[in-house]
């Protein structure tokens, strides 16, 4: 009876270690020799252009978004997170699609569209009268991507909005002299 249950023990921890080790194994990243890993990442991207260029931009999302989820980490991930917040805007989803543009500099921070997708998310809430918002984003541009063209025009709106839209507001003077900091401390580096 004891040697029954030890073997009924060991069968089935060795079934979980065997689901578990099978299931992480399904789950490893694509290798650029990979040559059949490869191909399916660029099918998946090739299926989600086709429904973006053929104007079905909910079925592109899908399909970007499960690019992003099975290859985006190897390969175009920054280019699907930007086709996903484009359709968005396509639709007229603007939230989704400041959300979208701000999820690619969070996601993908070394991307060549991260500072860019910050600026075109502060500009749709500006759209939106969501001034704070807008600012913010500004801000994160003038913080995070100092040396990328958005930042003279990030610089000069977030500054016009504080100015503009909460002249007497001491948050606003806060943020001017904030961000008049930062400008400084990024010059001297």
């Amino acid at each position: 009876m004891k040697k029954r249950s030890l073997t009924l023990i060991f069968n089935f921890s060795f079934l979980i270690f065997n689901c578990l080790f099978v299931g992480c194994a399904l789950r490893r990243p694509v290798r650029t020799g990979d040559y059949w890993g490869n191909q399916a990442a660029v099918q998946q991207f090739q299926r989600a252009e086709k429904y973006y260029y053929d104007g079905k931009y909910n079925e592109a999302i899908a399909e970007y978004q499960y690019y992003i989820d099975q290859f985006g980490d190897i390969y175009y991930g920054d280019e699907a997170q930007k086709k996903i917040a484009e359709s968005f805007v396509r639709m007229n989803q603007w939230n989704e699609a400041t959300v979208a543009y701000e999820e690619l500099a969070n996601k993908f921070p070394k991307s060549q569209y991260a500072s860019w997708s910050l600026d075109e998310a502060a500009k749709i809430d500006e759209q939106l009268s969501n001034f704070r918002e807008a600012i913010r984003l500004y801000q994160r541009i003038i913080e995070e991507y100092y040396s990328m063209p958005q930042r003279p025009d990030a610089l000069k709106k977030a500054k016009e909005l504080l100015i503009t839209k909460f002249p007497e507001n001491r948050w606003a003077k806060k943020k001017i002299e904030e961000i008049d900091k930062v400008v400084l401390k990024k010059q001297k580096e």
